[in-house]
């Protein structure tokens, strides 16, 4: 696996753009590195809970695990032997019981409480009601666990502040892999993943 990881020069903070030939292969960097993360925080003695997208993040778009997401499963199964996480999606609330059992089938294990679901009267309205959907649900994971260790998707809202999608990262296009630590997320390590 060849990897080239390049600093963003228009951040004051730890940014870094990931390449790769693959998509399989930046999803092995993300999930390999990320680990790494939550396995030092751990041992640092930190508290906090970690969100995670589904669609493009843990799964394909045909729900499967495949094409480098089977190492996205590998981290979350080791993430959860080390933190609580929570998995929170875009999808419709309504779709609670088939979306449980779909994960619980692929092998994720779910609680029921942990998989923060889309109100479903705002699906499919608008990008905004998903930006801030997402970032209430950090809000509340980071109130419930006393902050959050890591977040991980595959679009700019899935990990980074509500304010910085306008602002500070509005450069980072749907494609990109790309992993930092912004200071206002107060030390959450963020990591999008390549989009579909």
């Amino acid at each position: 696996m060849v990897v080239h990881v390049q600093q963003d020069p228009k951040l004051a903070f730890p940014a870094y753009q990931i390449k790769a030939k693959t998509k399989a292969e930046l999803r092995r960097y993300v999930a390999e590195h990320g680990l790494a993360w939550l396995k030092l925080q751990k041992q640092r003695g930190a508290s906090g809970g970690v969100m995670v997208d589904i669609d493009d993040t843990l799964l394909n778009g045909q729900e499967n695990v495949a094409h480098g997401f089977e190492f996205m499963k590998e981290m979350y199964e080791e993430a959860s032997k080390l933190f609580p996480v929570h998995v929170v999606t875009a999808r419709p609330d309504y779709d609670h019981k088939h979306c449980m059992g779909m994960l619980h089938k692929r092998g994720f294990a779910v609680p029921p409480d942990r998989l923060h679901m889309l109100p479903g009267e705002l699906y499919g309205s608008s990008t905004t009601h998903v930006e801030r959907f997402k970032w209430a649900a950090f809000a509340k994971i980071s109130k419930q666990h006393n902050g959050v260790i890591a977040r991980f998707g595959d679009k700019l809202w899935d990990v980074a502040h509500l304010e910085s999608l306008d602002t500070t990262l509005k450069h980072i296009s749907d494609r990109d892999c790309y992993v930092f630590l912004d200071p206002a997320l107060k030390g959450t390590y963020s990591a999008k993943l390549p989009g579909a």
